[in-house]
């Protein structure tokens, strides 16, 4: 995708601002809106599988404090390949920019932290 075509989408979506900064309500949002129905998804795939959820959780959380953001985004599509999804285009769009990348990355580590939490609250019936 030519630079000037990105920057247009990545206006267009309101991920960045005029001004070139990143829109963080914009990103929250679309953090959120994506992480509830994969997290969802691949708790019924594990059966239910606390220990998996937490091993998910435990390598997004380490790669992403070693900054190694490429591979997030990589097992984030592999996670959507293996549940039968369609990867987020406005993930794939934010993703060319590297503010708005790591800012999804975080906002996607909170929303999968609560997600979990509810997970394994259900899980065992507190």
């Amino acid at each position: 995708m030519e630079k000037t075509t990105t920057r247009s989408l990545l206006l267009d979506e309101g991920i960045i601002l005029q001004s070139g900064t990143i829109c963080r309500d914009k990103i929250n949002l679309i953090s959120g809106a994506m992480t509830a129905p994969l997290l969802e998804t691949i708790w019924i795939f594990s059966g239910y599988d606390t220990e998996a959820m937490e091993r998910i959780s435990a390598i997004f959380t380490h790669l992403y404090h070693e900054g190694r953001e490429a591979e997030m985004m990589a097992i984030l599509r592999i996670l959507y390949d293996l549940s039968g999804m369609k990867f987020p285009e406005d993930v794939e769009l934010l993703a060319t920019h590297p503010e708005a990348r790591q800012y999804f990355l975080i906002s996607f580590l909170m929303d999968m932290d609560d997600c979990m939490h509810d997970f394994i609250s259900e899980a065992t019936g507190e």
